[in-house]
């Protein structure tokens, strides 16, 4: 196997070491593995290399695809539910090597772009919980259902197998829209799931969150940071501000005020720098706001079982009006009528 560790290209991309369960599950059955791989233009090469760079489009239509294939619609649920903390790569050692769920999730957070670009992971303690948010930020990258699952299911079984085993979530969001059997999910979660959120996340009580399991080994986390520090993108290292503001929406639309009060110390950064910085990319908060909004709209459109309200709800907007007022604005189009335009592309 190649050990050589590269860092991950400025092209959206994970690491191959995500897709190691999904390959092991056809075990026995290379060919149409290696099918597969061949239909998304993988080199099989994957197969060897853990940290070989793939597309994160085309990790996510992967994905989805071997649900299908090996006909296990809660595919991404059933891989999270078994995963062990080697499966996250050495983050996930290193997480569990932490004193509290809180610092194993503030590790993982930290060193997610060692392993996929093009999301964002935050974890926040708010008024009576702390909220662990995971989403792609990355626009047009299709369905990704299997990925959610996979990665907030995979969360939870680290921290039941790193910590305790009894432990569960207070609640959990999907911002996909529900699944034939949403019941299979809440009983694996032990928990209440919500779908077609504005975002994907845990809620956690924070009395768990800081509940201390073990004493830290300061030396092997220095360890673990060594070798993962060869493999880290600094966070927004070579994006422009743009860029930068661009993910925050995706991950907090909805959720909370996407204000320049709001976004800039998440930045590390004033209002004003902020707003200047944008100025000079040719844009602002506003109107990246409105194009991730019209974007992102279009694409719940076109999900069944996703109404207007909820797509409305999502976006941020109070209800369904306002944002029936803003789609027309947009594209001269009423929601409903994009819906059925979409709907009679898919039957020709």
């Amino acid at each position: 196997m190649t050990t050589e560790v590269r860092p991950l290209p400025h092209l959206l991309s994970v690491r191959a070491i995500i897709l190691r369960p999904i390959f092991d599950m056809f075990d026995g059955n290379s060919g149409t593995l290696r099918k597969l791989l061949a239909r998304h233009g993988l080199d099989s090469r994957v197969l060897e290399d853990d940290y070989a760079p793939v597309p994160l489009q085309t990790y996510l239509g992967f994905f989805e695809d071997a649900a299908v294939s090996l006909d296990d619609p809660n595919l991404g649920l059933r891989l999270g539910a078994s995963v062990r903390p080697g499966g996250f790569g050495p983050m996930g050692l290193r997480a569990t090597q932490c004193a509290t769920i809180y610092r194993g999730l503030e590790s993982l957070v930290r060193f997610t772009s060692a392993l996929q670009s093009g999301t964002q992971v935050t974890l926040e303690e708010e008024a009576e919980h702390v909220i662990l948010r995971y989403m792609i930020t990355a626009s047009q990258v299709g369905p990704s259902r299997q990925d959610n699952e996979f990665t907030l299911a995979g969360m939870c079984s680290l921290i039941r197998k790193g910590y305790d085993l009894r432990w569960r979530p207070l609640e959990v969001h999907f911002s996909h829209p529900p699944p034939d059997a949403p019941g299979r999910v809440e009983r694996w979660f032990d928990a209440p799931v919500l779908f077609s959120q504005a975002t994907n996340m845990l809620v956690i009580d924070p009395k768990d969150a800081h509940r201390v399991y073990r004493e830290e080994d300061p030396d092997m986390l220095d360890l673990i940071d060594r070798h993962l520090a060869s493999m880290l993108e600094r966070a927004g290292e070579g994006q422009s501000a743009s860029e930068q503001v661009r993910a925050l929406i995706a991950l907090y639309l909805g959720a909370k005020p996407i204000t320049l009060e709001t976004i800039a110390p998440v930045m590390q950064t004033s209002r004003r720098s902020l707003q200047r910085r944008l100025a000079e990319e040719g844009t602002t908060l506003k109107e990246l706001l409105r194009s991730y909004r019209q974007e992102r709209a279009e694409i719940l459109l076109t999900q069944m079982g996703v109404s207007v309200e909820a797509v409305a709800s999502t976006l941020g907007y109070a209800d369904g009006t306002s944002f029936w007022r803003a789609f027309k604005s947009w594209t001269g189009r009423s929601p409903s009528k994009a819906r059925r335009s979409s709907a009679s592309a898919g039957d020709e």
